[in-house]
């Protein structure tokens, strides 16, 4: 896409700030005092860029807000749904109770073209074009050269007046659907601010910005932008947000050079500017042999951070560059390890043991006599089975398992505090689910059919973003890149920095082969694009790739990293593995990037040798120790030599502590340490 031929005039005053976090937290607070030396601060509304950064942006103004009031801070989205919830009665869908009807809409429709037609005999067709229709809808634009992208738009277009009938609304819908209301004759009585604040404005996408024209139609406007920041917009709309608005008024802030290392290095990302050594701060390589053993590294890193600097598990982050299971797997072995984690884009639905019982239970409702239900998971009371099979409501049975069985209970006394807030929200989720198919005339209330959506929810869990944060607290922030923007962390993790992932394939859909989705104008995303639109975009310039679009990713991937490094403040982990995870075990070349900047940036270093602080790194030291001294203990037997464990004797001694404070755990590795001890010297076998 290139700038619009008439851009967007707002009567407002638009301030630039140059990249870094620091800029824009001390720009964003120096316009927020000017405009309460006029106005209230009920009636100072600031609009953030995404849902994610709302409560960074809270807090950075909570700091020059006098007294107890709180900032009125929110985002585009959240506040158009307020809006919707003042003017219309339709129900607003949740993300998993969309995809679910959409499921249902498009299981027997019927195609035209004869590639859509084809494809939808793939197992993943539904959910590769949900994605499309999700990126449409969001942006509200009709694709009208590519006969494919055309025949999608009509059915997302019917679906929605599927919904309409049934009186509801996707979440796609909202900001169009809002900004219809704040362009009629309701705007007097739904708007009662006095002025708006947008940062972030930089990431504002075409609907946003005329949501935001039509808002501030009788308020006083500022927006904030931060030049070469841009990762959301730039996904779908090339070139600096200025390309596409004029205000009357432009100010540039001024700007600092970065006061840490990690800010210096996110410059570098974000614009190949060197700067002088801030002398504060720490940006460390930590490398791995493979992927398994690089998120067990930063596990006991993550420890050491917490035990001996006294830090919290909530002042560290981990940053993946995509969304989906790449979180989730994270999520999942650092669990293992014992570290609470948290997540503003995954729910952890698919993982949940209490939902893997619920599910369990609605199999068995749902079978038919003739059908063999899966004898894996969780006993279940068949007395108590009966009992529920035999309620009228499905949310009342659902609910009533969930009492009389103690599943609360058991979540409770099981669940660490911070996984169990998450697992009585999937719980929650599970009830409002079940409340649906009984509130919902179209859809059969049956016990089949709750657990199609129940199953689907389940298996998509991994593979969906939730459209606002979650609040969550307490654990170490694990989500991708673009939604840790504008926040703060300690320490952050930026794992995977090989070449294969930074800068990657450029990647937009399933559904298009990638050389057809590169030859679309219309797709919704960049695509068709000349050098000029890569030149106006990224003033990076770090592959050798001729093909503008190539080039284009690859410098979006680039910026990716910029946006994870300036969310560290103190410490910057760049993380990658020596060897892929396949059966030839293909060496994994580090990213060009962190090749760069490790050349150009004098302070970013290798990780030392890390201290045993993690139960599972004492574990795997063990006995990965008792194996070497097995190994030698062989080739002694078969060369005639001696050896001696002393070495290895000593080497254990730096655990022992470690192992004192495991409790039952400790004990446990004593036990198998002292017999593999035993066999390696002779006194015991098999």
């Amino acid at each position: 896409m290139t700038a619009n031929s008439s851009p967007r005039e707002f009567d407002g005053t638009l301030v630039s700030t140059p990249f870094g976090a620091e800029n824009v937290r001390q720009t964003t607070q120096d316009e927020y005092k000017k405009l309460l030396d006029k106005y209230d601060s009920e009636d100072v509304l600031v609009l953030t860029g995404a849902p994610t950064s709302t409560d960074s942006f809270r807090d950075t103004l909570d700091e020059v807000l006098p007294g107890a009031a709180t900032p009125y801070v929110t985002s585009p989205v959240v506040h158009a749904t307020d809006v919707l919830n003042q003017t219309d009665d339709r129900v607003i869908l949740s993300d998993a109770l969309r995809r679910e009807l959409l499921h249902r809409f498009l299981a027997g429709y019927e195609w035209e073209t004869e590639y859509l037609r084809r494809a939808s005999n793939q197992s993943s067709f539904i959910e590769d074009v949900d994605r499309v229709m999700g990126t449409i809808s969001w942006q509200d634009i009709s694709p009208s050269e590519t006969p494919e992208l055309r025949e999608i738009t009509t059915a997302l277009e019917g679906f929605h007046n599927w919904l309409a009938e049934h009186d509801h609304i996707e979440r796609g819908q909202l900001i169009s659907e809002a900004l219809a209301v704040l362009t009629g004759e309701d705007y007097d009585d739904i708007v009662d601010i006095d002025a708006v604040l947008a940062v972030e404005f930089e990431e504002f996408f075409p609907l946003d910005r005329a949501y935001l024209d039509a808002l501030t139609a009788d308020c006083e406007l500022v927006c904030i932008a931060e030049d070469d920041a841009s990762v959301r917009r730039t996904w779908v709309e090339t070139g600096p947000v200025t390309d596409y608005v004029t205000f009357s008024e432009s100010q540039r802030a001024s700007g600092v050079q970065p006061s840490t290392r990690p800010a210096a290095t996110a410059a570098y990302f974000a614009e190949e500017t060197v700067v002088n050594d801030p002398d504060a701060g720490s940006v460390s390589v930590l490398a791995a042999d493979s992927g398994g053993d690089q998120l067990a590294a930063i596990a006991n890193e993550i420890e050491e951070l917490v035990e001996q600097e006294g830090w919290n598990y909530a002042d560290i982050a981990v940053a993946t560059k995509q969304s989906g299971s790449t979180v989730t797997d994270t999520i999942e072995s650092f669990e293992r390890s014992g570290i609470p984690t948290e997540s503003a884009t995954t729910t952890g639905f698919g993982d949940d043991p209490a939902i893997r019982e619920l599910l369990a239970v609605t199999r068995h409702l749902a079978a038919d006599e003739d059908d063999d239900v899966p004898d894996h998971g969780p006993a279940l009371d068949t007395d108590r089975l009966a009992r529920v099979g035999e309620m009228d409501q499905l949310e009342d049975a659902v609910r009533w398992w969930a009492t009389d069985s103690g599943l609360k209970e058991r979540i409770a006394e099981q669940a660490t505090p911070l996984d169990a807030r998450s697992q009585f929200g999937n719980v929650r989720r599970a009830f409002r689910m079940a409340a649906f198919l009984d509130d919902t005339a179209f859809l059969d209330a049956t016990w089949e059919s709750f657990e199609e959506m129940l199953e689907r929810a389940h298996e998509y869990a991994s593979q969906q973003n939730q459209t606002s944060a979650t609040d969550l607290d307490g654990g170490v922030r694990v989500d991708h890149l673009q939604a840790i923007k504008n926040t703060s962390f300690k320490a952050v993790f930026l794992i995977n920095l090989t070449d294969s992932e930074y800068p990657g394939e450029p990647f937009l859909t399933r559904l298009f082969p990638h050389e057809r989705v590169a030859s679309m104008p219309d797709y919704p995303g960049v695509t068709d694009l000349s050098d000029t639109g890569v030149n106006q975009t990224f003033p990076t310039d770090s592959t050798a790739s001729s093909r503008p679009f190539v080039r284009y990713h690859a410098e979006h991937a680039r910026r990716r990293l910029a946006i994870g490094a300036g969310a560290a403040t103190e410490r910057l982990y760049c993380c990658l593995y020596e060897y892929e995870d396949t059966a030839l075990e293909e060496r994994a070349q580090a990213s060009r990037f962190l090749t760069a900047a490790y050349a150009d940036l004098p302070w970013v270093t290798d990780d030392a040798d890390p201290q045993i602080t993690s139960e599972q790194a004492a574990e795997e030291f063990l006995l990965s120790r008792v194996d070497n001294a097995l190994a030698d203990v062989r080739r002694a037997n078969s060369q005639d030599v001696t050896i001696s464990l002393d070495e290895v004797e000593a080497e254990l001694g730096e655990i022992q502590d470690l192992l004192d404070k495991s409790g039952t755990r400790g004990e446990e590795l004593r036990k198998a340490l002292r017999a593999r001890v035993e066999f390696a010297n002779g006194e015991v076998r098999r």
